[in-house]
C-alpha cells in the first residue's frame, strides 16, 4: 500500500513540476532566441523583420518583458512566426558584435541601435536597418499592434496611426 501512495505523491509532483515549467516563463524560453549575428543572417535569408531585446541582468524591468510581455497570447504568436528573435546583454562587457560593417561592444551596439537604457525593444528590417526603438517597459497590449505594424509590412505603405485603425477594425491579428 505504502509503494502505491509513494508512487501517486510521485506522479503528483511530475504532473506539478510540467504545469509550472510549462507556464509563461518557459513559453518565453521557447521561443527562438538567436546570437545577434545569426538573427541578422537568418533575417536577411528569409526576409523577416528582427526583433532585438536589449536588456541588462540587474534589470527588473527587463526580466518582466521576458516573464510576461513576450509570451503573452499575442505578442508570442506574432513573433513566432514572423520575427527574427535576438536579445543583447548591454552589460555583456568584452562580448564583440558585427554589425553594419563595424565590430562593436555589447554597450556600443545598443547605442548604434538607438537603446540608452534598458529594456528597450528595437526593431531592424530584414537587411538590418533600423526601423525604430521602444525605450522602457511595454505592455504586451501597446507592444502587439507595433509588431503587427511591422511584421504586416504596413509600415512601407501606411502610417502607424492609420494602420492601428484599420487593425483595430479588422480584428487586430498579427
Amino acid at each position: 500500500m505504502d509503494v502505491w501512495r509513494n508512487a501517486y505523491r510521485s506522479a503528483a509532483l511530475l504532473l506539478l513540476l510540467a504545469l509550472l515549467t510549462a507556464g509563461p516563463a518557459a513559453q518565453a524560453q521557447d521561443l527562438n532566441w538567436r546570437p545577434f549575428e545569426e538573427a541578422l543572417a537568418a533575417a536577411q535569408t528569409h526576409g523577416k523583420p528582427v526583433l532585438v531585446d536589449v536588456w541588462a541582468p540587474w534589470c527588473g524591468w527587463c526580466r518582466k518583458m521576458k516573464r510576461d510581455v513576450y509570451p503573452s497570447e499575442g505578442v508570442r504568436s506574432c513573433l513566432a512566426g514572423n520575427f527574427v528573435l535576438t536579445r543583447l546583454n548591454r552589460d555583456a562587457g568584452e562580448m564583440m558584435h558585427r554589425y553594419r560593417g563595424r565590430r562593436l561592444s555589447a554597450r556600443q551596439l545598443a547605442q548604434a541601435l538607438g537603446a540608452a537604457g534598458v529594456p528597450t525593444v528595437v526593431l531592424l528590417a530584414p537587411d538590418g536597418q533600423r526601423l525604430l526603438h521602444l525605450p522602457g517597459f511595454i505592455k504586451a497590449d501597446a507592444l502587439h499592434p507595433v509588431l503587427a505594424y511591422i511584421a504586416t509590412g504596413a509600415y512601407q505603405r501606411q502610417s502607424f496611426a492609420a494602420f492601428r485603425t484599420q487593425h483595430a477594425s479588422a480584428g487586430g491579428s498579427c
